[in-house]
């Protein structure tokens, strides 16, 4: 699953794309995932947020979280979210990317070039998510 959220992360680059999850049959998870991909941030925040309380941790459902808290401008709390994500999961490529993008978003560069060297020793053959945060930092220099 983690190749697969890696494949379709940043598809359109890490700041654009969404990463995908696989909720296990929860259809409040699959319509939170869904307002999210649709860009109703506002909407897709307090479903995530139920959803985690019935599947605590879950480092997918944490990244979407993020990432709707990070585009709805809520900056800090998607810091939080991302570095949650990150301490179920260290290897969670989504997160990483992301983190690495919210850290470029609010002038940490040197934190985003830790992640993307974090992404290089996961994917030493290379991988989507490496690739994509490698050319958000390269466009922001």
């Amino acid at each position: 699953m983690r190749r697969a959220l890696a494949a379709l992360l940043l598809l359109a680059g890490a700041a654009q794309a969404v990463p995908p999850a696989d909720p296990p049959g929860d259809p409040e998870a699959r319509e939170a995932i869904r307002l999210t991909e649709s860009g109703r941030y506002d909407l897709s925040v307090p479903m995530l947020e139920s959803v985690l309380g019935r599947l605590p941790g879950d480092p997918d459902l944490l990244t979407y979280l993020a990432l709707a808290l990070r585009r709805t401008g809520r900056l800090a709390e998607a810091e939080a979210r991302y570095a949650e994500a990150l301490s179920r999961d260290a290897a969670h490529l989504p997160a990483i990317a992301y983190q690495g993008v919210l850290y470029l978003e609010t002038g940490r560069r040197g934190m985003a070039e830790a992640n993307l060297r974090r992404l290089e020793a996961l994917c030493p053959q290379g991988c989507v998510a490496r690739e994509d945060l490698a050319r958000e930092i390269a466009q922001r220099r």
